[in-house]
């Protein structure tokens, strides 16, 4: 069998093994076109047949270091870069090794006048100072650079000095020769104390200008001082000593053409001899309207006692030679339910020819009660209750009961009110039996809505005109008001009105009383021990007499509104203290002035 042999020769793009080494269009090369980023390579035969090589398309030339536009050159035409203003204006090429150049502004300096941006703000020759040439009225001012360059500065011509303030010669004097100075107006010698009232001084000026400036000063002064003058360029000005001694102050005026003229006050200075602190104490601890007294030995002469108030030294009271007491005109503080709100009062003596000069202060306390307006209903602990009567000096039966009852001619009893807010009786009633309850023996009242005791005041629940000659008097007008007095303008009930008044002499069992609740129409009271609020029973000790003149009553109270003796009435009373009873306000003994209670 004969084997065929292909015969082979060189390699051609023909898609076939031209040279027999087993591959097609092998070792054929490549083809190269373009420049730059143009710049492409292909091979020269492609799938059997040459290749074709097409350059790239140019683009802008951009600072990377590459011929973008392929022209053969790299980071060429690139603008160059500028940075700052003025003076510090840089400029650098835009492209330095394939990499943006950075540019740095110059470093400014002080601008002058060279039409030159010397400090780089974008303006030029501003800031240059302007330049002034002559004195006083002569004096010009031009700009510090025109144009780039220092312009002349031409003085004015002078002038014949005047006085106007002005340097009209241009000699650098101003109205030299031919002015009148002011004048300074001090005040005269003065006398002040060491820790007293700061002394005042007030000056005056005149002059042919206009005075522009004032000045206080201290120009002699005890040694070791160092107080100084207040609002030194006032007129008016104060000082406050610390040393006793001799002192002087001076004013000084200038006007409008630098004229000054000065004057002096001399100031003479001694310290204070502190009066002794006044031994003063409360005549009362309580105050119940507000307005307490402190009392002490009568104020001594070439003095003045001073009530003040301790947080803030208000002064609420003066007492002066002779006295020997101090009350504020008004309340000192709201206060507070009884006992009070304690109140810090000092009291201080000051001479009387120098009201600074006082004494350390004495401190008391007060506990003032408030004022109260809202009624309370009546308790065991708020309401006592007293009686008084006159027996009559004619025969008895009287020949009239009803208008000339001489038998027993007359007869109250008093509810006191021991709280400072107004009690209301609405509800109560008034009771009264003698020893042997008869029913003829019964009187009673019930009380009504108006029927209201004043705070710490008494309400006369019953009242019989008195005939005794020796002892008729007047009870008295009604007094609302605090520590007032309430006449009931009710009648008592009870069957047997004019077979006698109230028996004080019954042998000791006869019974007065105030108890919740109203008698009804046609009904009468009842006399529960435990129903009572305020009772008197027994009425009188078995044994004793009674003048005519005299009664049964309560010294439960004294000044300050304490409660003494328990709750049944031991003293005896004379007319007229029925309604005066109770007084709880401060009371001084031999007041000079002599004391109101109310």
């Amino acid at each position: 069998k004969e084997t065929f042999k292909p015969t082979c020769t060189v390699e051609l793009c023909d898609g076939l093994d031209n040279d027999c080494n087993d591959a097609v269009d092998d070792g054929l090369g490549e083809s190269s076109c373009g420049i730059g980023a143009c710049a492409r390579t292909v091979g020269n035969c492609v799938n059997g047949l040459p290749g074709a090589c097409v350059p790239g398309e140019p683009s802008v030339e951009i600072c990377d270091g590459v011929d973008n536009d392929c022209d053969g050159a790299t980071d060429e035409q690139l603008a160059d870069v500028t940075c700052g203003r003025g003076a510090c204006t840089q400029t650098v090429v835009a492209c330095t090794d394939g990499s943006p150049t950075q540019c740095a502004p110059g470093e400014p300096t002080a601008e002058r006048c060279d039409a030159v941006d010397n400090d780089c703000d974008g303006e030029t020759d501003e800031s240059v100072a302007e330049v002034t040439c002559g004195v006083g009225a002569c004096a010009t001012t031009v700009s510090g650079c025109v144009s780039g360059a220092v312009p002349e500065c031409v003085p004015g011509q002078p002038t014949v000095e005047v006085c106007d303030g002005i340097d009209n010669n241009c000699d650098g004097h101003t109205d030299e020769g031919t002015c009148t100075p002011p004048t300074a107006i001090c005040p005269g010698a003065m006398v002040g104390r060491v820790g007293g009232a700061p002394l005042s001084l007030t000056a005056n000026a005149l002059s042919e200008g206009t005075i522009v400036s004032t000045r206080w000063s201290v120009t002699t002064r005890p040694a070791g001082s160092t107080a100084m003058v207040s609002a030194p360029t006032s007129l008016t000005t104060s000082i406050s000593p610390d040393v006793a001694g001799s002192w002087a102050l001076t004013f000084c005026a200038t006007d409008n053409r630098n004229q000054t003229a000065c004057c002096t006050t001399p100031v003479s200075t001694t310290a204070c001899t502190s009066p002794p602190a006044p031994p003063a104490t409360t005549a009362c601890g309580t105050s119940w309207d507000g307005r307490p007294i402190v009392q002490f030995a009568a104020v001594p002469a070439g003095l003045t006692y001073e009530l003040s108030m301790h947080a803030t030294s208000q002064v609420v009271a003066t007492a002066v030679q002779g006295q020997n007491h101090l009350r504020p005109a008004t309340r000192i503080a709201a206060g507070g339910p009884p006992p009070g709100a304690a109140q810090a009062l000092d009291v201080r003596a000051c001479q009387v020819t120098d009201a600074t000069c006082c004494s350390q202060t004495t401190p008391v306390t007060v506990n003032v009660v408030e004022q109260c307006t809202t009624p309370v209903t009546p308790t065991g602990a708020n309401v006592i209750i007293s009686e008084y009567i006159v027996n009559g000096e004619g025969a008895c039966p009287s020949v009239d009961c009803a208008t000339q009852d001489t038998c027993q001619s007359g007869e109250s009893v008093e509810i006191t009110n021991l709280t400072n807010c107004p009690v209301s009786l609405d509800g109560y009633h008034f009771a009264y039996r003698n020893a042997s309850a008869a029913a003829g023996s019964l009187r009673w009242m019930n009380f009504e809505a108006t029927d209201l005791i004043p705070p710490r005041g008494v309400y006369v629940a019953i009242r019989n005109q008195q005939y005794a000659p020796t002892c008729r008097a007047s009870l008295g007008t009604e007094r609302p008001g605090l520590y007032g007095l309430k006449i009931s303008s009710l009648r008592m009930q009870g069957s047997s009105l004019c077979s006698g008044w109230f028996n004080n002499t019954g042998g000791g069992l006869s019974e007065l009383r105030i108890a919740p609740g109203t008698i009804a129409a046609g009904s009468v009271p009842t006399f529960t021990p435990a129903a009572a609020i305020a009772r008197i029973a027994p009425y009188l000790p078995a044994t004793g007499s009674q003048s005519s003149c005299e009664s049964i009553g309560f010294n439960a109270v004294d000044s300050c509104g304490s409660t003494v003796g328990g709750s049944m009435p031991s003293t005896r009373l004379i007319p007229n203290q029925l309604g005066r009873l109770w007084h709880p306000c401060d009371e001084v003994s031999s007041a000079s002035p002599a004391c109101i209670r109310d």
